[in-house]
């Protein structure tokens, strides 16, 4: 194996840990409620906004060093903390405990994705680029299979405190290979003159001047919404409605999310670059078109009584979800200079976490309050079917960036 396959290998691993870490409260939402006798509203801000507060917070920051340091060391680093805060939090004792042991899994995470996104364009051409981020991202769906077999099946044998300890262990470990194996690609740096220069400044200029790139910034902002609301929803949903015990809900999520998620990002990505060899709109288009197809299954999902076809429905559209990823990720980097792509990962993961995991939880909880005295546990599946429109609008955004390039094949 290659060095720079063996790095995407290695760090494709941090993503499937680190959404290990984030994903595993998800499926334990249910069972923290109970014990801590929280509201909806208070879970879905544990599993949203105050994870997304301090991801954002200490993103840019972070990105800015992966500029200018070595980025696998930042990597190394963060996934040493979010791992050591996961395995904290299974000693919680209150909800502010839980608030404090988020925060700390939220500033781990913060510092490795950026510098991954900025190691992986610079390791890949334009032509394998959406493949590679494909396989990051299909990194990620491993990781929540494993989230929700660990949540799941941990937390129904003996406690969800266990569950988080068994999630952290990976990070801690990973932190080795990471920083023995992931080495640094030749790439420019800010010149020496340009260290007063503010990255951040210069890499908005780029999003608003370029207004495909705009268009694509939002699309992902939009998307998380509906990504973030469903992730940290759908497990209590098939519990409330279903009559799914913790267990069962994380074995199906594992398995449709993690399996077919996975698959579904990772074959959409290789598609993507070959269509995209004949016409390079591909490239971008096939995220919208994946996130059209999928709504019809979602409300399916929602509204129909009979458990089998409803879980059928959700494992057509899960393997839609992150389709909109590779695709969004390789455009943009593709548009940005070397040194400033660090920073163009923070800016979107900061928009997309404020709109998406700040507002789907939260959103989707409250709602499901305000439903509750007269829908009961169908108050959920209604909270979980009102944000779908976010993912219309983003398929519109998507049509505009492939209805701006010019229908030509991409460079071999």
């Amino acid at each position: 194996m290659n060095r720079r396959k063996q790095a995407l290998m290695i760090l494709a691993a941090t993503f499937a840990v680190g959404h290990l870490e984030r994903q595993v409260m998800s499926v334990s939402l249910n069972a923290i409620g109970q014990e801590f006798s929280l509201s909806d509203t208070q879970l879905g801000l544990l599993s949203g906004a105050v994870f997304a507060l301090v991801f954002v917070v200490c993103g840019i920051p972070l990105a800015r060093l992966a500029a200018w340091y070595p980025r696998r060391i930042i990597i190394a680093i963060s996934v040493l903390v979010s791992g050591a805060l996961t395995i904290a939090t299974s000693g919680a004792q209150s909800f502010a405990h839980l608030l404090i042991t988020r925060l700390g899994v939220g500033v781990g995470e913060a510092g490795g994705v950026a510098p991954a996104h900025s190691l992986i364009a610079d390791f890949f051409p334009e032509t394998r680029r959406t493949s590679a981020f494909a396989v990051l991202v299909s990194g990620s769906n491993i990781g929540v299979l494993f989230a929700f077999l660990v949540g799941g099946i941990v937390g129904q044998m003996i406690g969800w405190r266990w569950a988080f300890i068994i999630a952290g262990l990976p990070g801690v470990m990973l932190t080795i290979l990471v920083w023995l194996y992931v080495k640094e690609p030749n790439r420019s740096k800010p010149k020496p003159s340009d260290l007063n220069r503010a990255l951040l400044t210069e890499t908005l200029h780029h999003f608003w001047t370029d207004r495909s790139l705009l268009h694509t910034l939002i699309a992902v902002c939009v998307t998380g919404v509906v990504t973030y609301g469903a992730l940290s929803w759908n497990a209590v949903f098939m519990i409330r409605v279903h009559g799914l015990n913790i267990a069962q809900a994380g074995i199906v999520l594992a398995l449709v999310i993690g399996i077919g998620g996975a698959l579904g990002a990772f074959f959409s990505g290789r598609l993507a670059d070959r269509l995209g060899r004949q016409d390079a709109r591909w490239r971008i288009a096939i995220a919208g078109l994946a996130i059209i197809i999928a709504k019809p299954f979602v409300l399916c999902f929602l509204f129909l009584e009979s458990t089998p076809f409803a879980l059928a429905s959700f494992a057509v559209s899960a393997s839609l979800a992150t389709v909109f990823w590779a695709p969004s990720l390789a455009y943009m980097h593709g548009r940005m200079p070397s040194e400033l792509r660090p920073m163009a990962t923070a800016i979107t993961l900061f928009a997309f976490n404020i709109v998406g995991l700040g507002l789907g939880p939260t959103v989707v909880g409250a709602l499901s309050d305000h439903m509750a005295a007269t829908q009961g546990a169908r108050s959920i599946g209604l909270a979980l079917s009102f944000i779908q429109v976010c993912g219309i609008w983003a398929a519109f955004h998507y049509w505009k960036v492939a209805q701006s390039m010019a229908p030509r094949a991409a460079v071999q």
